[in-house]
């Protein structure tokens, strides 16, 4: 997730206006303040094509162990890229959609517990306090996927592991290891900042709202705006620059994973969503189209 100053871009990034527009990272979006870092220079031609063939934008992606990090928080391995259709086209509207969506594999087994560990060193109680308040989020809505935080000292295997990350993109809030595997299992570990996250930082709720949003990842949910993510994240230089020349920007794609959309849920705008693709620095507790979502793939216990 990215913070958006203006309010752009799965692990927060926002700015102050939502208005304007939530990798999966989440990110901060510093709207047109400061020039978006892009370390797509650093990719060959042929990686770039490559993820932008897979469904997602080249924009600021980059290498890291054993693949990439695409769209700011989204990981994914080389064999990710190979086989996927063409470039993903424009939605026929041409207008921002933020149904919600799901990706083809989610969580099994339920009813089932997953079971949650932080490690982070020095800022080990912000983000056990912030933890422990998402899970609290989803646990509220009585669902048959429920979690459970274990003690960091705890020789018991987690299910999620929450730790520190210092990102080379300063937007970056937090990121996901992906989405849910074949076997049903979530996804692990989530990452977040410890730029923005350290043992001062005092704002639970906002930093809550970052692992909620990183646990949606992690159990299969994607972008809100997956179809339109400037919805949330606005439009970098780049971005502008391609859309000038008719080039479609935004659309995530199905990037391998799935991009299903789940009955009930609006075509409307719901700047509220927790699974905004980048954040506006603001709390955002559950919407009720977010846990209309929520247990549609999940269903009260």
């Amino acid at each position: 997730m990215k913070t958006n100053f203006l309010f752009k871009t799965g692990a927060i990034a926002l700015v102050a206006l939502m208005a304007t527009t939530v990798v999966i990272s989440c990110k901060k979006n510093n709207g047109n303040t400061d020039t978006p870092v892009d370390h797509a220079s650093a990719l060959t031609k042929e990686e770039q094509i490559g993820i932008a063939k897979a469904g997602f934008s080249p924009t600021g992606a980059y290498k890291t162990d054993g693949g990439y990090i695409v769209e700011g928080d989204i990981f994914l391995k080389p064999s990710d890229l190979v086989n996927q259709a063409g470039l993903i086209k424009e939605l026929a509207s041409g207008k921002p959609r933020t149904e919600q969506y799901k990706t083809t594999n989610q969580v099994t087994g339920l009813p089932r517990v997953l079971k949650i560990k932080v490690n982070a060193g020095e800022a080990q109680k912000v983000f056990t306090d912030a933890t422990k308040e998402a899970i609290k989020r989803y646990n509220d809505l009585g669902l048959k996927l429920s979690l459970t935080l274990l003690d960091s000292g705890s020789v018991t295997t987690e299910d999620i592991l929450i730790k520190g990350e210092t990102f080379s993109d300063p937007r970056v809030l937090g990121q996901s290891a992906g989405f849910p595997d074949a076997s049903g299992n979530p996804a692990t570990p989530i990452k977040l900042s410890n730029t923005h996250y350290n043992k001062n930082f005092t704002n639970n709720n906002l930093l809550a709202t970052v692992v909620a949003h990183e646990i949606g990842h992690a159990i299969g949910f994607r972008h809100t705006d997956y179809a339109d993510r400037t919805y949330s994240c606005g439009l970098t230089p780049w971005e502008s620059f391609l859309r000038m020349l008719g080039i479609s920007v935004g659309n995530e794609g199905d990037g391998g994973v799935g991009a299903i959309h789940i009955p009930g849920t609006p075509v409307g705008g719901e700047p509220g969503s927790w699974m905004l693709a980048c954040s506006d620095g603001t709390n955002r507790p559950f919407t009720a189209n977010d846990i209309i979502a929520i247990k549609a793939l999940y269903p009260k216990n």
